[in-house]
Parts: C-alpha cells; structure tokens; sequence
C-alpha cells in the first residue's frame, strides 16, 4: 500500500490518489564512521548558535547530556556500536534536524 502512495507499484486494482505531496522516511537507520555532531551536521558546515538551537528545538539534549563524549561521541566503524534504540534515536534526529538546518 505504501509503496502505491509513493508511486513505487502501481496498484493492481482500483486507484491510488494522493492531495498534496508524500513523504517516506525509512526505519533502517544508520551511521558513518565519525562524532554523533558530523554525522548530525551530514557535511553541513557547524554553526554553534544555529546547531544549539537546533539540539534544543529537537529535544535531543538530554540524548547527547548521557554520553560521557556528548555529540562528539564516536559512532561507526571506529566508534561505539550502537544499540538498535540508539540508531533509532540517530535517524529520528536525521529526520528532525535537516530541515532545520537547511533553512
């Protein structure tokens, strides 16, 4: 059915008709070998002011407050294993945290 909505299949029977625009954000999360904050800032350059606002406009302070590195944690490769809550947790903050600093 969700791949209908988003064009992907086209449905066996009847018709699929979506008002407005559909969005899909995928439940796998994942991370690339370096600090919780490069993989928040995914590239973009780091702005102190704008990525505090950020963490706090997320809710995501108390998340990096528990680590004993906070955002610059080590996670991938090299870093620590995450459990699969926490790689939940990253991706939640990739979807929260984009279009925000991208603004």
């Amino acid at each position: 059915m969700l791949n209908c909505l988003l064009g992907e299949l086209p449905a066996s029977s009847g018709r699929v008709s979506v008002v407005g625009s559909v969005s899909y954000a995928s439940q796998e999360p994942w991370v690339f070998s370096g600090s919780i904050r490069q993989n928040v800032l995914f590239g973009l350059p780091f702005d102190e002011d704008k990525y505090g606002r950020v963490i706090e406009a997320c809710g995501l302070a108390h998340d990096l407050d528990v680590l004993e590195h906070g955002d610059r944690s080590l996670v991938g490769e090299k870093g620590v294993v995450l459990s699969g809550k926490e790689q939940a947790t990253q991706d939640k903050w990739h979807r929260k945290i984009e279009p925000i600093l991208k603004a």
